[in-house]
């Protein structure tokens, strides 16, 4: 059973504020968050919601989530078809109990939570239709903060209830939904920023296949947030690896930056809560949460970083090796993999108090 466009109208012609035109809903769909007010008119508004889709939208949308991870709410055929698939989601778990839905939050709290980044070069904010398995839980440790696990559950099934009604929609997608986008060997991964931690979660419980949320991409360069002690070796045998590359330092009136370009996993090796001066072991910690929760990595360059003997052995290595300091020296060490200390650097560093 599929609940059409007009048919759900009938149903909720109270709640009928009048039909917007598709072109205008593309076009509010595309306005930059900052020149609106939620007074006037701020992203995805309950009209937004009001469509019928046809079997092919809903197919369009599907191929736009499978190939990209992601679907344009401009694009007026996946906007429709990914509202469509929301509702048709409600209409297959309609009969699922209290219980369940619990049952659902306990298997989404207790899922790995990798750590995605935040230090890329962000871009222009969009809205876009997700994959909410793709949002990892939030690592805060008092998580569920403002429900209960069971009030998660009843907001699960709170939303599978509405079916879609537009103006559920339009209080728990779109607007206030903020998401932080990298992309990954297996598509995008997104991390609540504003807010959206619950309803993220509550999402992912109930199995919605798609939801809304404003989106803003990260991409390179990627800022090194920390480049001291401990964590000196590990960014120098990252650009050995060719993990990191194109090392450059940016100053602006504000502040000094150290820029590299890094693909696939990388990202996620660099983060200031991942690496710190402390415990570069954190940068292992985060790829295995990463492959726990999407499957491992395949790429050869990471598999030092995988293994805990290896790593630590590769660092102390790496130590030996430190002769002249700083992130000016990566460029020359790309490619190097990994250089073998001489027996008096393995002297020297053994005999230097630490």
């Amino acid at each position: 059973m599929s609940l059409d466009g007009d048919d759900f109208e009938d149903q909720f012609d109270e709640a009928d504020e009048g039909e917007l035109e598709p072109d205008v809903v593309a076009l509010r769909a595309s306005i930059a968050p900052e020149v609106r007010s939620r007074g006037d008119w701020t992203g995805i508004d309950r009209a937004s919601f009001k469509v019928s889709a046809t079997e092919q939208d809903v197919e369009h949308a599907k191929v736009l989530l499978a190939e990209h991870g992601m679907i344009p709410a401009a694009d007026l055929a996946g906007h429709r078809g990914a509202v469509q698939m929301w509702r048709d989601h409600c209409v297959a778990r309609r009969e699922d109990s209290l219980q369940d839905l619990f049952t659902d939050v306990e298997q989404v709290l207790g899922a790995p939570r990798p750590v995605p980044p935040t230090c890329g070069t962000r871009g222009e904010p969009v809205y876009a239709w997700i994959r909410p398995d793709d949002i990892p839980v939030t690592t805060d440790s008092n998580f569920p903060y403002h429900h209960t696990p069971a009030g998660l559950a009843e907001l699960a099934r709170n939303l599978i209830t509405e079916a879609g009604h537009p103006a559920g929609l339009d209080k728990i997608l779109g607007f206030n939904f903020v998401l932080d986008t990298t992309s990954t060997p297996r598509g995008p991964v997104h991390c609540v920023t504003v807010n959206g931690n619950h309803r993220a979660a509550a999402i992912r419980a109930a199995g919605f296949p798609v939801a809304l949320a404003q989106v803003t991409v990260q991409r390179a360069p990627w800022e090194i947030p920390v480049f001291a002690g401990y964590a000196e070796p590990l960014y120098r045998l990252l650009f050995r690896a060719g993990l990191l590359t194109n090392y450059r330092h940016r100053v602006d009136d504000w502040s000094h930056q150290d820029l590299v370009d890094a693909g696939g996993i990388a990202p996620w090796l660099l983060d200031t809560r991942v690496i710190d001066v402390i415990d570069p072991e954190q940068a292992r910690t985060n790829l295995l949460a990463y492959e726990a929760a999407y499957g491992a990595v395949d790429d050869p360059r990471v598999d030092w970083i995988r293994r805990r003997r290896t790593f630590q052995q590769m660092l102390r290595r790496e130590s030996m090796t430190i002769t002249e300091h700083g992130p000016d020296h990566l460029p020359g060490l790309a490619g190097d993999w990994p250089p073998r200390p001489t027996l008096a650097q393995r002297v020297e560093y053994w005999l230097l108090p630490r």
